[in-house]
């Protein structure tokens, strides 16, 4: 794909080594290499199209990619390149149908599997449930982080319409201006991922060095991409704005999105301070598809904490490593009870994997 992207800010060097094993469309397959080999299967990472996918290879003790190698996983990552103007036109049915289908494919051939487990992040859980709604047999166990399931677009109907007619692709500056707007003070940059990733030693923190996560933090900040028109105005508008997801009216190419079709076992990962994504938003999605096995797990963090806390790379992403080894779950829906790893019961109370439906325990006087 020789195409010139002169104005795409180039990534930092990457924490962890990989290989591009394919292309298509405006994917790059990404296979991340690992130090022993992978017993736990393969697990494709669905990436958000809003910004670039370093914030998942931050720092090596931050790395969810890494944290996945360890687990034993083979990991692999969707790479989205940025639209360019002749791109506009692409919507969902490119972005699933042909882009994320290839990738799945590939990774199927590559690991001679049947089936593989997908991990999406907001906007790319989003196009993995689309997936997996619309490829169930391909898929062996889902997990959306940060799910927008019923949220509503931060703007006036007509709105994401017109910003297309006059743009064409929605620029990466409105991105920027839109996704974080509330933290464009770089005075306030501190205070906020201390409060986001449950670290209050971050906000006394000068986050000066490349080795600071708050330094690989604001440079992420800074790595908005356009967003095709078409893809734009049906998320926005058709999936969010109409509430066509959530009420499985979404239509993608002639296929209707029927959530009930997916029968894989589903863990839905809300973060319980997000601002972008709150984890009521996303709740409802477990009972609107076919599995048995589907459960909604909220951990104690921000949107960001998801990715790149300690708290969740030690707590939160081996369980889920546990889970899609088939080692936790594998019931009927309802609370996913953490009985089965009390180890992370046992490392911090205020940190314990909760689920969604399940109350809190009463304080003590």
């Amino acid at each position: 794909m020789n195409v010139d992207r002169t104005d795409f800010v180039d990534d930092p060097p990457t924490t962890t080594p990989f290989d591009v094993v394919d292309e298509c469309g405006l994917l790059r397959l990404r296979h991340y290499r690992a130090d022993r080999s992978a017993s736990a299967g393969p697990v494709l990472f669905v990436y958000s199209l809003f910004k670039r996918p370093y914030i998942l290879d931050l720092l090596a003790e931050r790395s969810l990619l890494q944290t996945f190698l360890r687990e034993g996983f083979s990991v692999y990552l969707t790479d989205w390149l940025p639209p360019l103007s002749q791109d506009a036109g692409r919507g969902l049915h490119d972005y699933v149908d042909c882009d994320l289908a290839f990738a799945v494919e590939r990774v199927r051939k590559l690991e001679r599997v049947e089936r593989v487990s997908l991990v999406g992040s907001c906007l790319g859980g989003l196009l993995a449930v689309i997936y997996a709604a619309l490829n169930p047999q391909n898929v062996q166990r889902l997990v959306p982080f940060a799910l927008p399931f019923e949220s509503r677009p931060p703007f006036p109907p007509g709105a994401a319409a017109q910003l297309v007619s006059l743009y064409g692709n929605v620029p990466a500056w409105w991105m920027r201006m839109a996704m974080n707007g509330r933290v464009s003070n770089p005075l306030q940059l501190p205070a906020f991922l201390a409060e986001e990733l449950g670290e209050p030693e971050l906000a006394e923190s000068g986050g000066r060095e490349p080795t600071d996560v708050g330094y690989r933090l604001e440079q992420w900040f800074g790595s908005d991409v356009p967003l095709a028109g078409r893809l734009f105005c049906e998320v926005m508008q058709d999936a969010f704005g109409d509430s066509q997801f959530a009420q499985g009216r979404l239509r993608v190419g002639d296929r209707r999105v029927a959530l009930e079709d997916i029968q894989c076992p589903v863990l839905n990962i809300s973060a319980e301070r997000d601002r972008l994504v709150p984890p009521h938003e996303s709740a409802a999605f477990i009972e609107r598809v076919g599995s048995r096995d589907a459960n909604n797990l909220i951990f104690p963090n921000g949107h960001l904490g998801l990715m790149v806390s300690r708290a969740a790379h030690q707590i939160l992403w081996p369980y889920v490593g546990r889970w899609l080894r088939g080692e936790i779950g594998n019931r009927r829906r309802g609370p996913l009870l953490d009985t089965a790893a009390p180890e992370l019961r046992l490392k911090s109370r205020r940190r314990r994997i909760r689920d969604e439906r399940s109350p809190r325990p009463p304080r003590r006087a």
